[in-house]
């Protein structure tokens, strides 16, 4: 653990900088068919989120009021998980230097003030309400552990110094990035640039409207295609015999997507089919069998700048980090000892190219 916490400020650096990717955004109608159509493949970008340091016994806690979103925010932690693997040694030396203020318990003559349970609180998410007598319990069980401790001598432990004060350097790090983010404004102008970067940039790739019909059997499919032939209309029998959920009610229409956002045996099936035309023959996939009908295509469409702007301010936001960080270092006279050997890694080995992931679908 000591040497994890040892890189914490290195994991915030990559955190906060990772890749800037320029391509592959999704379009314009993937956008709003997210959740909407079962078999299109996720490729949104996660935003980027800043948060406090989450503290793993009340994590904890928090997740003891039904749901997992503790484990979320400390996931978007910029600090991750260093510092709150050592809740007790991180509460107990930031919570000692509080010295004044109204005092809500005492443990062993020692108080414990207000102060110390707003810190707490603010570390927690937001979506969470705790009542305040639970996180007192939590902080007095700390203190206590805390204590117990240091009767045995392990606050005089070098590890335990180095992890402390590594704690508190990951807690300030953050702080101080944090508030830095908070001050910054980032207007359209400044965003303009960028974007149309981005659309310059954008692939000039073909997108499809189609609609289909999802059945079990290859024997429901050819029924139906018989009665599209005989002149029954595409979206009235898509509303009575489709099985996906997510396009029977709109008469089967998927809207305008990318072939990479459909399964193989779909998007092959697709780029074959003239406008207007229906497949002659079912298509096989993993959902069941489809009966596909193209109703238009066109040049890929890039996201609006309004669409777009929440990842922008983020890679904005990234890059005045990477900044920031660049003129601190500049500024610093900073001397490199050599490595203990002890603390070199050998080299990772290989990764093996791994199989391409399935669609985040369901039929």
């Amino acid at each position: 653990m000591a040497s994890t916490l040892k890189f914490g400020f290195i994991r915030i650096y990559k955190l906060f900088l990772p890749h800037r990717p320029r391509h592959k955004w999704p379009n314009n109608a993937y956008l709003h068919a997210q959740g909407k159509h079962t078999m299109q493949k996720s490729t949104w970008m996660k935003p980027f989120a800043i948060t406090g340091i989450a503290l793993l016994a009340f994590a904890g806690l928090a997740g003891c009021q039904g749901n997992s979103d503790n484990a979320t925010s400390a996931a978007k932690t910029p600090l991750g998980n260093e510092a709150a693997s050592h809740p007790a040694m991180n509460t107990a030396d930031t919570s000692a230097k509080v010295t004044s203020g109204k005092i809500i318990a005492t443990i062993n003559g020692q108080p414990l003030y207000e102060e110390n349970l707003k810190v707490i609180q603010s570390s927690l998410p937001k979506s969470k309400n705790i009542p305040e007598q639970d996180l007192i319990q939590r902080m007095i069980e700390l203190r206590l552990l805390a204590s117990a401790a240091r009767q045995e001598g392990l606050d005089k432990q070098i590890k335990t110094k180095a992890q402390i004060q590594n704690a508190v350097d990951n807690q300030l790090a953050n702080d101080y990035l944090s508030d830095y983010l908070s001050k910054m404004k980032v207007t359209d102008a400044e965003l303009q640039p960028e974007y149309d970067q981005f659309v310059k940039g954008y692939p000039k790739t073909t997108q499809y409207k189609a609609a289909h019909i999802l059945v079990k059997t290859k024997e429901e499919a050819d029924a139906i295609i018989k009665q599209l032939d005989s002149g029954t209309p595409f979206d009235q029998l898509a509303k009575e015999k489709s099985q996906d959920p997510g396009s029977a009610k709109q008469g089967g229409e998927l809207g305008w997507f990318d072939a990479d956002q459909m399964v193989p045996e779909f998007s092959a099936a697709v780029e074959k089919l003239k406008k207007g035309e229906i497949t002659q023959q079912p298509v096989k996939s993993q959902f069941g069998w489809h009966v596909i009908k193209l109703e238009d295509t066109r040049l890929a469409q890039p996201p609006t700048f309004a669409e777009l702007k929440p990842q922008l301010e983020t890679q904005y936001r990234r890059a005045a980090i990477e900044d920031l960080i660049k003129k601190l270092r500049t500024k610093a006279k900073i001397n490199i000892m050599a490595v203990p050997a002890t603390l070199q890694t050998a080299p990772a080995e290989a990764s093996k190219p791994s199989a391409e992931a399935a669609p985040a679908a369901k039929p």
